[in-house]
């Protein structure tokens, strides 16, 4: 059976301190009492609990002091803090230092239940996405940012200045750079990597659903809501929020993100109480939101607001020279997933995919690397297996030996003479359709075609043999 949460009750006021253990365990918490800041750290990090009930006078130790040095050994921990001499000033300070709520004493035993509750549902939460980012670490080695091309070197260089601070990045990059792994690159070498990373696409999210998602919203908020939930927002208390796809956000949700971003405060739909959270926001596009901003689709203030460090992530044709690393770790991780018993790529192939464009970049890249393993009926992966927009795109570009320098490299003359071959097989000889599939001018097939010597009795031209091609040039 598991556990029911534990509590630590934190009070100088005996009296007061069993009073609230009793009533604890009456609605099935288990609870520890402390009666000084000694006892309480000396436990502390043998038995970490899920909620800590705090007095702001702790004896004579100042509770917003003690609730840092909990928050130092648990990140995530949920603090209330309690109070005979409540103020709004003293609230405000209490959360923006990390206090989960604020009450005053006695406390209104009602607001408390629904307090514990919802601090212990936010703790549990920040708990499994802990554990499903270690999962996920565990089982997707594909994660890190691996290359050693100037462009991912900058990249990293300017992930290591900002990752220690709590500045506002905003990543910028083609689909499938790997804009995410850039966002958790971020967190992860943060202090806030003990705290939870909460990824929410913007795209994905209908659009009635966005304020409820990064908000959360109160039982009977509207239909359909049978229950108190806590938004992203919230959930990434003590983390990091990820907003991706931001340049998809309505304008009407824009304002209210701005509002957040200024105060960093929630307000669930339903509700009239704000909560302060204290998330790290990083947002990522691959849209040009300075143009949005132009078109009046964007809210410049919070452009501005997100922008204070822009990243730009590379495509995958800027960064040729790590193909090779990253088709090996990608081959790696297919044939371990697969079973398939596939060493890796011929040094023909492994050319022609570090020279091919990859609009997809690294998503496209990974993605046929696991096709070709799942296909694949041979020990290694060759010229013939590679999708034929590849072996053609050889035709019409001159190849880059950047990080290529322990392989064989193919001549780029073989390769686009059987780029050529391929095509003019596919279009039966018709030299105007191998063109169209090679993405070349009818002028340029003629001239590689004399220049390489293919010959008219294997391939023939309706009405025409190549042997009767006029010569170009």
């Amino acid at each position: 059976m598991k556990a029911a949460p534990l509590i630590f009750v934190a009070d100088d006021n005996e009296s007061l301190a069993n009073f609230l253990a009793r009533q604890l365990r009456e609605w099935g918490y288990r609870t520890v009492t402390y009666l000084s800041k000694s006892l309480l750290m000396q436990r502390f990090p043998q038995e970490q609990p899920d909620l800590v009930l705090l007095d702001l006078q702790f004896g004579k130790d100042d509770g917003i002091g003690v609730m840092r040095d909990l928050l130092k050994i648990e990140p995530c921990l949920s603090i209330v803090l309690l109070t005979g001499h409540g103020s709004i000033e003293t609230a405000v300070e209490a959360i923006r230092h990390g206090a989960y709520d604020f009450l005053t004493k006695p406390p209104d035993l009602q607001r408390l239940r629904l307090t514990l509750e919802h601090a212990i549902e936010k703790r549990l939460l920040s708990k499994r996405v802990e554990q499903l980012k270690k999962l996920t670490e565990q089982q997707d080695p594909s994660r890190r940012l691996w290359g050693d091309s100037p462009a991912l070197k900058r990249l990293r260089e300017l992930i290591e200045s900002i990752a220690p601070t709590d500045v506002t990045a905003l990543i910028q990059g083609e689909s499938g750079t790997g804009k995410e792994l850039v966002a958790r690159a971020i967190h992860d070498q943060s202090r806030r990597s003990h705290g939870p990373f909460v990824p929410v696409n913007m795209a994905a999210l209908p659009r009635e659903l966005v304020e409820s998602t990064l908000f959360g919203h109160e039982k009977g908020a509207f239909t359909g809501a049978d229950q108190v939930r806590i938004g992203c927002c919230e959930g990434a208390d003590g983390g990091t929020l990820f907003l991706d796809e931001i340049g998809e956000m309505d304008l009407d949700i824009q304002a209210k993100l701005l509002r957040f971003l200024q105060e960093r405060e929630i307000q669930r739909v339903g509700s009239s109480r704000t909560r302060a959270v204290n998330v790290r926001i990083v947002a990522a596009t691959n849209r040009d939101l300075q143009d949005q901003v132009k078109r009046g689709r964007f809210r410049e203030d919070l452009f501005y607001r997100l922008q204070v460090v822009p990243l730009d992530v590379p495509t995958l044709r800027e960064r040729r020279g790590d193909v090779p690393l990253l088709v090996t770790r990608f081959l790696e991780r297919a044939v371990a997933r697969h079973g398939k018993d596939v060493a890796g790529f011929t040094p023909e192939a492994l050319v022609l995919l570090t020279n091919y464009d990859w609009p997809g970049n690294i998503r496209q890249l990974e993605n046929l690397v696991e096709r070709l393993v799942i296909l694949s009926r041979t020990s290694e992966i060759g010229y013939d297996d590679l999708p034929e927009e590849i072996r053609t795109f050889a035709a019409t570009t001159t190849p880059s030996a950047v990080g290529l320098s322990h392989l064989k490299v193919i001549p780029i003359e073989q390769v686009e003479k059987r780029a050529i071959l391929e095509a003019l097989k596919k279009s039966n000889g018709n030299v105007r359709d191998a063109a169209k599939l090679l993405g070349l001018g009818q002028a340029t097939v003629y001239r590689k075609i004399k220049g390489y010597g293919v010959h008219s009795r294997d391939y023939l031209q309706e009405g025409l043999t190549i042997a009767e091609l006029p010569v170009v040039g």
